[in-house]
């Protein structure tokens, strides 16, 4: 019968004390102290549960202090949760701080029985596997000098040979792809997808959300020590890539908001007496209704109201998807479009029937123009951004229809013997 799971974490709870003194600890056990707390509480895990399933990839995002290291550490057993409990089926291979351990007075050799140790291996085994690491690492040349002589990549591709060098059950990593050369980085990915090929379980640590996307099925999102959501990677990575955006926003709104209250007050001139948009949304174009959050190829629309000015004059109106670093996608315009924008009062609503954008949120600019889409009457936004989350593996900007042709110069070698 088949292990329901690999990974089970139940209600774990992790608090830590932190204290304003070394001397504090010792006085907070001192008899007549009893009772006083000279500490304050730090949870930095509160209430994880999940299951993961034997072969299973599982990737780990969130922000700097989420409790991603945290709940790695307790599941590889470096710190015990403070409330609940955790179990873990199989043999274990952390790739957490590569190289941590190492004594850099040492040879690389004897860094390497020494590492191996500490994971619990016998020298016997380690002996068995040495010429294996060595291969690994390419370091036949330095393998016998000590390691203060080698450059922090060569360590780093030391600590991860000797850490893949067994066959775990369950591979646990820790942004191990963001360092080391290139080289050492497809050696690492080829790696860990050899494993995952083998149906290796891998909890997968990173802030790179494409690399978690390529490499996981699931992914969980932690934020302030709980589970915000725990899906498909591509939609946990596009929830987060989200909340990451609007977090930057806000912030850049605050600084601009600073820097208005302390510009000099400006006096708004007649708004009846030149055309303006009134109000401009997203929206369903089926219902009609308000809604921001579109997948590539579904169909979008923009509304906007326009009231032209006390002395009536023909109109344009521009539609603009731009990016959050300030690169316009495209803007379409009535006036291009050859659509006559001829009243007092009116709405326009502008329908995208086969959205190309792939993941990303977007502002809205809406500028309201002359008949000639020359001079500018007013410049505004969609009351809300557009969210495009992408549910598949495409990458970049825009989805586009594409046709493969190969054609073989030369067979690969054997093919004959192929079938």
């Amino acid at each position: 019968m088949t292990n329901p799971f690999a990974i089970r974490v139940d209600d774990v709870h992790k608090i830590y004390r932190v204290y304003g003194r070394p001397v504090d600890r010792l006085r907070e056990r001192m008899p007549w102290n009893r009772g006083k707390r000279f500490h304050r509480q730090v949870h930095a895990l509160k209430g994880i549960s999940m299951d993961v399933a034997p072969g299973q990839c599982v990737g780990l995002v969130g922000g700097n202090g989420a409790g991603k290291s945290t709940l790695l550490k307790i599941l590889t057993g470096t710190t015990f949760p403070t409330h609940g409990s955790y179990s873990i089926r199989g043999e274990v291979a952390a790739l957490l701080e590569l190289g941590a351990g190492f004594n850099m007075a040492s040879t690389g050799r004897a860094n390497i029985f020494m590492n191996a140790a500490l994971m619990g291996r016998s020298r016997e085994e380690t002996q068995e596997k040495f010429q294996q690491i060595l291969d690994f690492s390419e370091l036949h040349k330095f393998i016998d000098q000590p390691l203060r002589t080698y450059s922090s990549g060569m360590v780093a591709r030391l600590g991860f040979s000797v850490a893949v060098a067994r066959d775990p059950d369950i591979l646990i990593i820790d942004e191990i792809l963001s360092v080391g050369d290139m080289h050492f980085r497809r050696k690492c990915v080829d790696k860990i997808m050899s494993f995952k090929e083998q149906g290796k379980t891998m909890f997968f640590c990173s802030h790179s959300l494409y690399d978690v996307r390529q490499i996981c099925e699931r992914a969980i999102w932690l934020r302030e020590g709980a589970v915000q959501m725990f899906d498909d990677a591509v939609a946990v990575t596009n929830e987060y890539a989200t909340y990451e955006n609007q977090i930057i926003e806000q912030q850049d709104k605050a600084a601009q908001s600073l820097a208005i209250a302390e510009a000099e007050p400006i006096v708004a001139p007649d708004a009846e007496a030149h055309a303006r948009v009134v109000s401009a949304e997203l929206v369903d174009p089926e219902t009609g209704q308000p809604r921001n959050r579109f997948r590539p190829g579904d169909a979008l629309a923009v509304r906007v109201h326009i009231r032209n000015g006390r002395e009536y004059e023909p109109l344009a109106v521009a539609v603009g998807f731009t990016r959050k670093d300030g690169m316009l996608c495209f803007a379409p315009t009535t006036e291009m479009d050859k659509v006559p924008l001829d009243f007092q009062e009116g709405v326009v609503t502008l329908t995208i029937p086969d959205n190309r954008l792939l993941s990303g949120e977007f502002v809205v600019p809406i500028w309201l123009l002359d008949a000639r889409g020359v001079h500018r009457f007013h410049e505004t936004t969609c009351s809300q951004n557009l969210v495009v989350q992408n549910r598949t593996k495409e990458l970049g900007m825009y989805y586009t229809e594409r046709d493969w042709k190969v054609e073989v110069l030369e067979p690969a070698p054997g093919e004959g013997q192929r079938t």
